[in-house]
């Protein structure tokens, strides 16, 4: 499967990143979601390894 990069999504959650807010990615079925999340997952660990992620996989 080819992974398709969407930089304006990743660069909103980035902004995020440090806030208190609860992140809630939405969509149509077989969009990306997970995928984003898993990105962005990948992302925090690289800048705080120490970071505590929990990722609930609902399939």
């Amino acid at each position: 499967m080819k992974y398709i990069e969407r930089p304006e999504y990743m660069q909103r959650l980035l902004d995020l990143m440090g806030t208190p807010d609860i992140k809630i990615i939405t969509g149509v079925r077989r969009s990306g979601k997970s995928e984003l999340m898993k990105a962005y997952i990948r992302k925090i660990i690289e800048t705080q390894p120490d970071a505590n992620i929990i990722y609930v996989d609902l399939y």
